[in-house]
């Protein structure tokens, strides 16, 4: 197969299939990446871990790819059919696997992950496989954050020798204001303080758990503990719009009881005032029910609205909720006593509707 050669601007970009006679610069990029995760505490990666005997496995087992910048070799990464050890019951030889995506510390400022995982991801698609998946550690936020950043959405968290890894999937091309969920973090503080609104928009789409004004205080405590998919209480989301990149809202999966099987939907908004009234809601909604019963095992998921909020009660029943009871005057802000609907969603009544659009 003829290698289609990546483009970024002026660099000089080429990509190869490598074989044994490049097993030192496969191990070196390997250890080099090592190394630098050790000097940054991350436990990911030893270089211990690089012997000669895994190198070799590595080109009787997978593809393996070097991509050079001019001459040089920046980065690497191998490719399999099928992976059982982490996708486990999920796995299906239908898709490329990726793994070791390794970029030099000398070339981490060109962005080439985004360019190698593009490339693979076309790759997948012109060898006929249904598309690109991969796996990374549970544990770390920032590089989650980073795959799902590059439309990868998540499938679950298996244990892996010792470890967890979280598992994703490349999305299709996105169409027109189509979103993506990627994990809240500290950087995304400003985009929310400045989307939070007046003293009752705020009460509006966050409940009574914060008091206007919003501040960074509120979303420190918010963040914290968060977005581990095995042990945290809630996953924070900042929504994205596929097609501009652009930040359009936030989003939390919060409550989540493992014992009984239970979630919440809170803290839903679509913050850009230009993007509301084009079916991002229903989108988020949508998503996160899938992340709640597909990978997270749940039976049910909550979430409260206020009885004024007509509109937002039509979309949650065509997503599926049925309402339980109302919370008369549950609810104070301005001299004023305000009612909230509890709705729920079972699993079997979302996988009937599931069924009921495919």
């Amino acid at each position: 197969m003829t290698l289609q050669q990546p483009q970024a601007g002026d660099l000089q970009l080429r990509i190869i299939r490598a074989d044994q006679q490049h097993a030192e610069q496969v191990t070196s990029l390997l250890v080099n990446a090592a190394e630098w995760m050790a000097s940054k505490g991350i436990e990911q990666w030893k270089k211990e871990m690089f012997t000669s005997e895994l190198i070799d496995s590595y080109f009787a087992e997978r593809e393996v790819f070097l991509l050079y910048v001019g001459e040089q070799p920046a980065a690497m990464f191998t490719l399999q059919s099928g992976d059982p050890d982490y996708w486990q019951h999920l796995d299906d030889k239908d898709y490329l696997y990726l793994h070791r995506l390794t970029v030099h510390q000398d070339f981490r400022s060109l962005g080439l992950g985004a360019i190698l995982i593009q490339w693979a991801t076309n790759y997948a698609l012109t060898s006929g496989k249904k598309g690109l998946r991969l796996d990374c550690m549970a544990h770390l936020p920032t590089l989650n954050r980073f795959y799902q950043s590059q439309d990868f959405r998540y499938m679950g968290t298996h244990e892996v020798k010792g470890r967890l890894a979280s598992l994703y999937e490349k999305l299709p091309p996105a169409k027109d204001h189509q979103i993506r969920l990627e994990y809240f973090l500290e950087k995304d503080f400003d985009d929310l303080l400045g989307w939070s609104g007046d003293a009752k928009f705020l009460q509006q789409w966050s409940g009574i758990g914060w008091e206007y004004p919003l501040d960074t205080t509120d979303l420190e405590a918010h963040l914290e503990g968060s977005n581990h998919p095995l042990f945290s209480d809630q996953l924070i989301y900042i929504v994205v719009d596929r097609t501009t990149n652009n930040k359009i809202g936030h989003v939390a999966l919060s409550r989540i009881d493992r014992t009984n099987l239970s979630a919440r939907i809170s803290k839903l908004l679509v913050g850009d005032p230009n993007a509301r009234g084009k079916g991002y809601g229903r989108q988020i909604i949508q998503e996160l029910l899938r992340i709640g019963f597909d990978t997270l095992g749940m039976h049910r998921i909550t979430l409260g609205v206020y009885d004024y909020n007509v509109s937002a009660i039509k979309l949650y029943e065509s997503c599926g909720f049925s309402k339980e009871g109302l919370m008369r005057d549950s609810s104070w802000l301005d001299g004023q006593y305000y009612s909230v609907y509890e709705m729920s969603i079972l699993e079997d009544e979302w996988r009937a509707l599931q069924s009921q659009s495919t």
